[in-house]
């Protein structure tokens, strides 16, 4: 009876051992996958690959979609405003 609970046990810890080495070998090449697009996309705009160039690169695109989706809604003078805001954030932020 004890063999059987050897191998019950030596089972579980294959299992267990099998599913820890997938979901490392998934995350690792994940993050090697991540770390390479956003190195592409900043190398690409002249920006550093900080967290803060990275939020300030969706703050700049956040504000343009939302003028333009003002504008398109016919609200003129607040589009045009957060049009230029995020093209002015943008501007400052790629040169």
């Amino acid at each position: 009876m004890e063999d059987f609970f050897t191998w019950i046990g030596t089972q579980l810890g294959a299992a267990i051992r099998f599913i820890v080495e997938g979901l490392s070998g998934f995350f690792t090449h994940f993050d090697d996958a991540l770390k390479g697009f956003f190195s592409g996309l900043a190398g690409e705009l002249g920006i550093g690959t900080s967290l803060f160039s990275l939020l300030g690169l969706i703050l700049g695109l956040y504000l343009l979609y939302k003028g333009v989706t003002a504008l398109l809604r016919g609200s003129i003078v607040g589009g045009i405003l957060l049009v230029f805001l995020g093209l002015t954030f943008l501007g400052w932020l790629i040169s």
